[in-house]
């Protein structure tokens, strides 16, 4: 058999300049962009760019703010990002005049729903039309929960004369009405604002009580603090390290913990992508919008389990799968919604039809595609562009040379040796899927010949030689820069913003910490908001 890690690999992904080792990209690896932690018990900021709320995060709030969504609730734009990145991704998330508009109207729709339906109606408002004071109550209970904070005097008294002219001028219901709309077209409503409790010290802002509740709530739930975390913040009992981990723990197990847990991994391991790669149906007949759809239902809900119930060395090892009727004929098991053990060519989430679809073509596996995304996504790596020139176009048959399997098309494309210096990491991974072809089936020979799997991992920190998808995550799952780099996307999520030089130490103390975990998710999170950076912003200077 061939080494993959000794051949080149396909012109169409040859990178202009190298690829970068994770210590060595901006943010990657134990020193953010090169630069090294002298003392790890320093605490050093990077920075904490304003943050609006996301569609899903504006979506869950209204839903949690409310009781329920109003219908016919007008959709948001997709929230754009940087290649690698998450949907959360502050500086990526300017509003727009579509943006404007919808917020309008759904803010108009929540207002209605309020005034108008009895049973959120009696939820929000807390006095009736003849009570003296109703305004100002109704003022200082909503705007409480939907700034997510005790309002000031000063927006009391506002949102109260507000309230007071729309009663005198139309009537009760429509002040309610109009009052909400206010409400929820706000700054502070749509952004996630930081001001801070007092003056900095030493470059150092402490934030306010309710601005760590709104941090743990929309890193746990995507969304806004419940009750039980409003009144904590009240007492002023989200100071301590112990205060913190009782409040995340208790966070976690509930469901909306579970729903923002998925919506992490479906946007770290590019689950969507699935549902955008078609097969032809010559060659996957039985592929369809439903398969690819049960296809990430079925990879999250993996990610979902291995959250709560394993570690990340699970992630690439266990068997375990919750196995839809659109796949039970690939994976060659009968359905079950319940946890069961799949075939050991199904161990970890790499072997799931989620990747190996979703990573390829509509003829057949992408070696390059996969190993890009092993590269990028599990060892952050940086990956340089392809030349402008590149053919892009899937390797075709040549039918003057004989049979030929896929790894040998891939292998003859990138056999120049201009190929060669980005591509022997994507190589010496990607053709470790080779046993699965473009819908994720498992498969021993192609086109007639004997799968080559055989590759060289390079750069995990435990290189070595594996033969398959399965020896290949068994590495994973030990690697040092795979933990690593998966701290590192998380960091990059909890901050809505890619890692920069001053996160060296806060970054490093993360990744020791869930190492010493033995790789623990959920603990990670406890780790992430227990230590005093997350009670800190920047002190933003004159000219900043």
């Amino acid at each position: 058999m061939r080494t993959a890690g000794l051949v080149g690999l396909l012109c169409i992904f040859a990178c202009q300049g190298a690829i970068e080792d994770p210590g060595g990209s901006p943010g990657a690896g134990p020193g953010p962009g090169g630069r090294a932690c002298r003392d790890g018990d320093a605490v050093v900021l990077g920075s904490a760019p304003m943050r609006r709320l996301t569609a899903v995060e504006w979506s869950n709030t209204l839903r949690d703010l409310l009781g329920r969504l109003p219908p016919e609730l007008p959709s948001l734009p997709p929230d754009g990002t940087s290649p690698g990145s998450f949907e959360n991704e502050a500086l990526a998330l300017g509003p727009s005049d579509v943006h404007v508009s919808r917020w309008e109207q759904a803010a108009f729709a929540a207002g209605e729903l309020v005034a108008t339906d009895p049973t959120t109606r009696a939820a929000l408002v807390p006095c009736g039309e003849a009570e003296a004071g109703c305004a100002r109550r109704f003022v200082e209970s909503f705007g409480r929960r939907a700034l997510r904070r005790p309002l000031t005097s000063e927006e009391v008294g506002r949102y109260t004369t507000f309230f007071e002219a729309q009663r005198a001028e139309i009537d009760f219901d429509a002040a309610i009405q109009l009052t909400v709309s206010a409400f929820l077209q706000s700054p502070q409503f749509l952004y996630r604002l930081e001001l801070g409790a007092d003056a900095g010290r030493g470059g150092h802002v402490p934030l306010t009580p309710h601005e760590v509740a709104s941090r743990l709530s929309y890193l746990l739930w995507e969304s806004m603090p419940d009750d039980a975390l409003l009144a904590a913040a009240d007492a002023r009992e989200l100071q301590t390290p112990a205060q913190l981990a009782a409040q995340t723990r208790r966070m976690l197990a509930d469901p909306r913990a579970r729903a923002a847990t998925r919506d992490y991994f479906r946007q770290w391991l590019h689950l969507d992508r699935v549902a955008s790669e078609a097969k032809l149906p010559e060659v996957v007949p039985e592929w369809s919008p439903a398969v690819a759809a049960a296809a990430r239902e079925e990879s999250l809900r993996f990610a979902e389990h291995v959250f709560y119930e394993g570690s990340l060395s699970d992630l690439f090892t266990s068997r375990t799968g919750f196995v839809p009727p659109e796949l039970a004929s690939i994976y060659g098991v009968a359905p079950s919604s319940e946890a069961i053990e799949l075939p050991p060519e199904r161990a970890g989430i790499l072997t799931r039809v989620g990747f190996l679809a979703g990573e390829a073509r509509e003829a057949n596996g992408s070696p390059p595609l996969r190993g890009v995304f092993v590269l990028s996504r599990l060892l952050c790596a940086n990956i340089g562009a392809p030349p402008a020139d590149a053919d892009t176009s899937p390797p075709r048959v040549d039918e003057t040379m004989g049979p030929q399997t896929n790894r040998m098309l891939f292998e003859e494309r990138t056999s120049p040796a201009a190929c060669q210096s980005c591509h022997e990491r994507i190589d010496g991974i990607g053709f470790g899927f080779e046993n699965y072809d473009t819908a994720g089936r498992f498969r021993t020979t192609d086109n007639g010949l004997p799968v080559d799997a055989v590759g060289y991992a390079i750069g995990i920190g435990n290189d070595g030689i594996y033969d398959g998808a399965v020896e290949l995550q068994q590495l994973f799952a030990e690697s040092p820069v795979v933990h690593d780099c998966a701290v590192q996307k998380y960091f990059v999520y909890a901050h809505g913003r890619p890692t920069e030089r001053e996160d060296a130490c806060h970054l490093q103390g993360l990744q020791r910490a869930f190492r010493d975990s033995g790789g623990d998710l959920d603990e990670l999170l406890v780790h992430m908001v227990t230590r005093p950076e997350f009670l800190l912003r920047p002190e933003i200077t004159e000219g900043e």
